[in-house]
């Protein structure tokens, strides 16, 4: 298929399968007792996926100025098996680090957060009873880190996309609330693209995403 601009009125459509995200999740601990663990190596924790899931979130309860770690996914705490490596810059204070991949299928799993640079305090639950928490390479009993597994549908789902690089029309219309038109980009980014609500000067308002309609 030839992929051409998007326009007011035509476009090229894309479809591909997907496993978006539906809303449920796992929690890796229980209880409600929270504290910061200043990593010294690495930490980590076991879990076991009753679904697909595609996304971790992992609270980073406090950061001395600004600090670098690394988050692995593995197969166990053996590490024989990768699924996905990547680095993230933190800022000063508490955040949230979302770690994004490919979906991966129902089975036991094991992410690590390792320091690479700074001070980072890992947001750990210390009254949970789950027991599944590494702290150095060791397990432990004190504590679990305060993550959630964001689950995908377990059936693949066809959606219409657009594709990175496509031109979008400048000279069709203009958006007069919030984002410009612009190219489309990887990753998730709010203003790269028109945003759902945003209304354009003849009238009409975005839809979903790039698309938009007239209205006469």
């Amino acid at each position: 298929m030839t992929i051409g601009k998007i326009t007011s009125s035509q476009q090229d459509t894309v479809f591909v399968n997907v496993r978006p995200e539906d809303g449920t999740f796992m929690e890796t601990h229980n209880g409600t007792a929270r504290s910061n663990y200043y990593i010294i190596d690495s930490v980590g924790e076991q879990f076991s996926a009753a679904h697909w899931f595609g996304r971790i979130k992992i609270k980073i309860g406090n950061v001395v100025d600004s600090a670098r770690v690394r988050v692995n996914l593995y197969d166990t705490s053996a590490k024989a098996l990768t699924y996905y490596e990547t680095e993230s810059d933190l800022p000063g204070g508490g955040s949230v680090i979302h770690v994004i991949f490919n979906p991966l299928p129902t089975g036991n799993y094991y992410f690590e957060i390792k320091n690479v640079s700074g001070s980072c305090g890992i947001s750990v639950v210390t009254d949970s009873t789950l027991h599944n928490a590494y702290k150095e390479g060791a397990a432990t009993d004190q504590w679990d880190i305060e993550s959630k597994i964001m689950y995908v549908s377990d059936v693949e789902e066809e959606r219409a996309v657009a594709v990175v690089g496509d031109d979008v029309d400048m000279g069709v219309t203009a958006t007069s609330t919030g984002s410009d038109f612009n190219f489309i980009k990887v990753g998730l980014n709010e203003k790269a693209i028109c945003r759902e609500g945003d209304l354009v000067s003849n009238g009409g308002k975005i839809l979903n995403g790039c698309w938009f309609v007239e209205e006469q």
